[in-house]
């Protein structure tokens, strides 16, 4: 930066030769500004001029000269010369590309609230180099959002190569004297926009699809081109015809939704002013090739350091940024190769920018860039009407949507009976957080959700129930323990199915010591704890006739006791044929049964303890448990086994015949979105003024929501009430749908959902949102994105809490380690020091998610969602 001192130097050395009336300033950018009004230049050329004044003073960064005789200063009325620099915030190529030289921006984005924006939405297409797609981009964009019943204006502003019309196939309809030229260069002498529904053509007639074409080339379109001066409308007291186009847009008879820009390549004039002043969000396309890199980032900086016409004075606005990466090779090998170095690019063009807090302004690349690959059709095509719009445009499309206000906000629509405010909807929701055992019967009935999996685990035929933890393995339980049949064997502490006698870890641990100084197994243990429970649950249950004690009675209290049953599991041992005799006495109880009872198995994975030798005894008494229920249950008619057991577990223990059982499994994975959706709305439904809300705008003549159970309520009833419930999108121009988004934030890393995870999620979402509301309302759903999205940091917390505390806290040393190496996905040398076992346990789990490389080696691990915020790790692609 020029100092002080150094500006009095030259001023004094150019006065010594030239007079007093000379003004040396600091430029806003770079270097000095000089201004002589000097009778030395009378006969001199403006470049001898400039030459002079340098030789005067060689040392001097002179950027700008301004050098007047006095007659030439008279005629223009100079009558001072002004030391005030230029401003530096005008949205033109040398402020904006300086002020994005800052070594920090701060930028603030309508999506860092998930805020949508008054209609127009207007983005610009841009890019620095032609051929990568802007304009296919763009028309393809176009389409999919009329598509979706939004009315879209396309503007041609590429005036130097205008090719819209062409695109859309309405060539032919520009005629002479339409087009944005004209408007322009009327404007520039009328300080008017008029009559632009002339100007506007239709595109379609099924969709609202228009085009604002440049106009129609010749010598007059020439002319009135040349005559344009971007950068003078900006200058002080200047009619701005490109902002009186824009806001005439507003005026149309078909008023837009959505205004796309089809900007001119290159640093042109009129470029600047569309991205850096009128555009909400910028869809900047480039080709990853080492000559786009320089320019591309400027221009990123430069944007990241723009304020948007909808800038207030204390509330300035960013205009969002995008990115196409267009048109890479097809092949997937070389088409990953070249997106990874965009990425790489575009997180250090960005790493400048930080949010209003002081963090990253960018959480996840993935969010805001698309790449998209070479496509015949579309190269070959002359016009994007003749081919379908491909896939890959819908991302674009899905950029600029989310900006757009809804047409059915809450409490805005009128139908016959009133809606409940947001307000008594809020008030009254309530969603079951908590684990399964600590759920109140009356709840636990209000938020089961049947469906073919968990109708598959509540049958009689099934005799193993598995699921990783959260999953509703003990929902599952607590449904079959309500039956007067059941038979509750092993129980979680703390429910009313845990007796004083039910088996814990002091019992396993003595049994264990029983079974080795008998010389017996887990397998020929458990039937004699079925025989126990049985005839603690049913009456009349016939005395074993090897014993000479009877059994199952307290010995010194009124209450049947752990040590009770530990005696008692010691006396009909006793027998060197106890087995056998075991055995037999169980299928006596069972022939004397006149109903089917259910023998019911939970609480096998923390029942057992935590330390390694609790684990061990665990699996070796699971697989005991396994292997009789193998062999015992096909001789017994009306007494059936069920056992609920953790996903992990299950892999690593060791069955005879465990296929034979697997056949007769139930899985709880709710791999299904819509059963996982069903499982928020189902516990909504409990909300009377939801009810209301819901059925005010769902019902229908021939299918009434109050009179269906939410099980069976067909497809687009459910993502209809989720909508209302939790937003269409994940808004503020995300590209991601809510229930997409949290279908793929709620998984672990091998796929699996758990209920209890959802309804942690929506338990702190509403909480975020009731206080949300006071100071900001939202009036397109009852639970604003912006809730679910920060309440996940609470849901990651508590899930990797229940992993590291409750389930494997083996994996201490993995999860130390990750969090030193600090983000996702991670090369897997990272974790070269760590015990295989441990990885093969993270994987299982759902901790550790392997992506192979070539010859399906682990060539990187990634973190889910779900666990990535609790570990403090970053995501690769985040700037």
């Amino acid at each position: 930066m020029t100092q002080p001192d150094d500006l009095s130097r030259v001023e004094d050395t150019l006065r010594a030769s030239l007079g007093d009336q000379v003004r040396v300033s600091a430029d806003p950018f770079v270097g000095i500004r000089v201004a002589v009004i000097s009778g030395t230049f009378i006969g001199m050329t403006p470049r001898a001029r400039r030459e002079h004044v340098q030789t005067l003073v060689p040392e001097a960064n002179i950027v700008r000269f301004d050098l007047l005789t006095p007659d030439e200063a008279e005629f223009i009325e100079k009558e001072e010369l002004g030391t005030t620099p230029a401003p530096t915030d005008l949205p033109l190529w040398p402020e904006a590309l300086a002020n994005g030289r800052a070594s920090e921006i701060t930028v603030r984005f309508p999506s860092e609230d998930y805020s949508t924006l008054p209609s127009p939405v207007i983005s610009t297409f841009y890019s620095l180099r032609g051929g990568v797609g802007r304009s296919t981009a763009l028309a393809h964009a176009a389409r999919i959002i009329a598509g979706h019943g939004l009315t879209v204006l396309c503007i041609d502003m590429d005036l130097e190569a205008p090719g819209l019309a062409s695109l859309f196939d309405v060539e032919d309809s520009v005629a002479e004297g339409i087009g944005v030229v004209p408007l322009l260069a009327a404007a520039e002498v009328s300080g008017e926009i008029d009559a632009l529904d002339e100007h506007v053509l239709r595109v379609t007639e099924d969709a609202g699809l228009f085009l604002l074409p440049a106009g129609r080339p010749g010598a007059e379109y020439a002319r009135l081109l040349s005559h344009l001066d971007p950068s003078a409308w900006y200058a002080e007291d200047e009619i701005n015809p490109l902002r009186l186009l824009i806001e005439a847009v507003s005026g149309l008879a078909e008023r837009p939704d959505v205004v796309l820009i089809d900007s001119r390549t290159g640093i042109s004039p009129l470029a600047a002013p569309l991205l850096f002043d009128v555009s909400d969000v910028n869809v900047i396309a480039f080709y990853p090739h080492p000559q786009a890199r320089a320019g591309t980032g400027a221009l990123t900086r430069a944007l990241l350091a723009a304020k948007s016409r909808r800038s207030l004075t204390d509330n300035p606005c960013t205009p969002e940024i995008r990115f196409v990466v267009s048109p890479v090779p097809a092949t997937p090998e070389v088409r990953e190769l070249y997106a990874e170095r965009a990425q790489n690019w575009i997180r250090e063009w960005l790493s400048v920018a930080r949010n209003t807090t002081g963090g990253p302004a960018f959480d996840a690349l993935e969010e805001i860039v698309q790449v998209i690959g070479y496509q015949e059709p579309l190269a070959a095509s002359d016009s994007v009407m003749r081919i379908q719009a491909a896939d890959d445009f819908t991302v674009v499309a899905d950029w600029i949507t989310g900006f757009v206000e809804p047409r059915d906000a809450l409490g805005e629509q009128d139908h016959d009976a009133p809606e409940p405010t947001k307000a008594e909807v809020l008030a009254s929701l309530q969603f079951a957080g908590e684990t399964a055992e600590n759920q109140k019967l009356e709840e636990l009935h209000g938020t089961f959700l049947s469906t073919t999996d968990v109708d598959r685990a509540l049958a009689l035929d099934t005799v193993l129930v598995i699921g990783r933890k959260g999953t509703g393995k003990t929902a599952v339980f607590r449904r079959l323990a309500e039956a007067p049949t059941a038979v509750v064997v092993t129980s979680p502490p703390g429910l009313d199915t845990h007796r004083s006698w039910t088996p814990d870890a002091d019992v396993y641990t003595a049994l264990e010591v029983e079974l080795r100084d008998r010389g017996l197994e887990w397998r020929q243990a458990w039937p004699v704890l079925v025989g126990l429970a049985l005839y603690q649950n049913l009456p009349d249950v016939p005395q074993p006739g090897w014993v000479e004690e009877p059994i199952g009675l307290p010995a010194a209290s009124s209450d049947y006791l752990k040590t009770d049953l530990l005696n008692d599991v010691s006396t009909l041992l006793l027998h060197p044929q106890a087995p056998l005799l075991v055995g037999e006495w169980l299928q006596a109880i069972d022939r004397n049964l006149k109903v089917d009872h259910v023998l019911l198995f939970d609480a096998l994975d923390t029942g057992f303890g935590n330390s390694d030798n609790d684990r061990r005894r665990r699996n070796d008494g699971v697989s005991g448990l396994l292997t009789a229920v193998g062999a015992l249950g096909p001789q017994l008619r009306r007494l059936r086994f069920k056992v609920l057991l953790r996903e992990d577990i299950w892999r690593e223990v060791k069955v005879p015949n465990k296929s034979h059982l697997s056949a007769r499994s139930a899985r709880l994975s709710w791999s299904n979105k819509l059963d996982y959706l069903r499982i928020a709305i189902k516990q909504a439904w409990r909300s009377e003024p939801f009810r209301k809300l819901v059925t005010a705008r769902l019902n229908r003549p021939d299918f009434r929501l109050e009179e269906t159970p939410v099980e069976y309520w067909p497809e687009e009833f459910v993502r209809n009430s989720w909508v209302i419930l939790a937003s269409e999108r994940v808004s503020g121009g995300r590209t991601a749908y809510t229930d997409n988004w949290v279908w793929s934030r709620l998984a672990d890393a091998n796929g699996d959902h758990a209920p209890r995870a959802l309804a942690q999620m929506m338990t702190a979402a509403v909480g975020l949102e009731r206080v949300f509301e006071e100071g900001n309302r939202y009036s397109r759903s009852i639970i604003r994105p912006r809730a679910l999205v920060e309440s996940l940091d609470e849901v990651s917390e508590s899930a990797l809490d229940a992993l590291q505390r409750d389930e494997f806290p083996e994996l201490d040393p993995l999860l130390a380690r990750l969090r030193q190496i600090g983000s996702t996905p991670f090369a897997a040398e990272q974790l070269a020091d760590s015990s295989p076992d441990l990885i093969k346990l993270a994987r299982d789990v759902g901790l550790l998610e392997e992506m192979a490389g070539p010859r399906d080696k682990a060539e990187r691990y990634r973190v889910p969602e779900m666990y990535r915020k609790a570990l403090t790790m970053t995501r690769k692609g985040q700037a």
